[in-house]
């Protein structure tokens, strides 16, 4: 999970925002009153304009087609999910709120993980939102020795409620995050490395690699041991 900048807000919901939440709020109102199967499709017509093509097109570009969360690429084998930060089954006025949205891999946003869950400050949360808050502050990326695996570790219960949460040490993601980030330390450790060579080196990568945390966390530690 890495630091990642807020952009522009989609002109279809700088648009419609205000009335989309409006008619959204007044359909489950009247679902409430009378869930019948019709109030249910108002609901669920309302509800699904926040999954417009601009919208998604405009988190694929800010989350560089990865998961805000895990930060795998996703779009080269899965379509990716709208998420909402603030489930929009608990907090519906942010249903189509621009600040509450953030691209996620289905895994991490899936039922066995984040879905639907906030976990309020007296259960140990609120999970980390990357946007908002500098994850270097919460977590540490690094290998673990007794695992032989890249894991993250928490700095807080925040970030201990937020790995357990979205199941960010998962096995096949830690699996197969490691795989990768082992060919990068087999790379440095094949070269003599100087301080001009690691910050080529450096100049190699960007937020648009998958684990990027963990790839920054790798050089800067070989970079302290010059």
């Amino acid at each position: 999970m890495i630091k990642v900048n807020r952009t522009p807000k989609p002109a279809i919901l700088e648009q419609n925002a205000t009335t989309w939440t409006a008619n959204y709020l007044d359909a489950k109102k009247k679902f409430e009153q009378n869930p019948s199967p019709e109030n249910k499709k108002l609901v669920e017509t309302a509800e699904k304009k926040y999954n417009h093509e601009t919208v998604k097109s405009a988190l694929i570009e800010m989350f560089n087609g990865k998961c805000a969360y895990c930060e795998s690429h996703i779009i080269h084998i899965d379509y990716g999910d709208i998420e909402h930060f603030r489930p929009k089954s608990k907090f519906p006025v942010f249903c189509f709120d621009w600040d509450n949205l953030l691209l996620s891999c289905s895994i991490c946003n899936g039922v066995s993980n984040k879905s639907n869950k906030f976990p309020l400050e007296s259960e140990g949360g609120f999970l980390i939102n990357p946007v908002i808050e500098n994850p270097n502050d919460f977590f540490r990326f690094e290998f673990d020795e007794n695992t032989k695996l890249f894991l993250l570790f928490p700095k807080d219960e925040r970030a201990k409620t937020t790995i357990n949460t979205i199941g960010l040490n998962r096995e096949k993601l830690s699996n197969i995050r490691t795989k990768e980030l082992i060919s990068i330390v087999e790379l440095i450790s094949k070269i003599e490395v100087t301080a001009m060579i690691l910050n080529e080196l450096s100049e190699c990568f960007s937020d648009k690699n998958q684990y990027y945390a963990f790839i920054k966390a790798i050089i800067e530690k070989v970079k302290s041991k010059i």
